[in-house]
């Protein structure tokens, strides 16, 4: 006989066993804007996504008074752009060359050159990021969609040199997306 608070539990019945959300199911597409090479490797890179907490705005409350009363209203949020940060693992490719690396600090040139203090205009260093997640089976629950993104943070391949790390080297990718659009399976 089963216990009640196992019988009566409404997500463990059979044939009706409800699946947690795992927070490592998930893929990243990156469409980059034209010009930037590299891209589909770039999935494979993905380590981490961060930021994600932030697509539900804070709604501060706005407030009236009336002689002794007070009445409070919905506000606006302070901003509805969204700061996301990518972390990606680096490799080197037969060439020699950190080619995940490559492709982030060619996009991030699009929007400026340190070298030559060249400007991009928003149009050319712009692109779509779109992360999925989904359950065990495949099965896509979520899809959130970024447009209008461009990388905002340093691109740099390693910060510190150190004999004793022998851990893989990865970078922290910023980015500033105008837009977002989810969709919930």
């Amino acid at each position: 006989m089963a216990l009640p608070h196992y019988s009566q539990d409404q997500t463990s019945k059979k044939g009706r066993q409800f699946e947690p959300v795992m927070n490592n199911l998930f893929e990243v597409t990156i469409l980059p804007p034209a010009g930037v090479s590299g891209a589909p490797l770039l999935l494979q890179h993905v380590n981490t996504v961060s930021g994600l907490d932030a697509i539900d705005k804070e709604i501060a409350a706005v407030e009236q008074k009336y002689k002794f009363s007070t009445r409070s209203y919905a506000g606006m949020p302070e901003s509805t752009a969204v700061d996301l940060t990518i972390q990606f693992s680096m490799n080197l490719n037969d060439s020699n060359q950190a080619y995940a690396f490559k492709t982030l600090k060619q996009w991030k040139d699009l929007s400026y050159q340190k070298e030559t203090g060249v400007m991009g205009l928003k149009k050319d260093y712009t692109g779509t990021l779109v992360i999925v997640q989904f359950n065990r089976a495949g099965d896509i629950f979520r899809t959130l969609t970024f447009e209008d993104c461009f990388i905002t943070g340093a691109v740099n391949l390693s910060g510190t040199l150190d004999y004793s790390d022998t851990a893989p080297a990865t970078i922290d990718v910023a980015w500033r997306c105008d837009t977002f659009k989810e969709v919930l399976a």
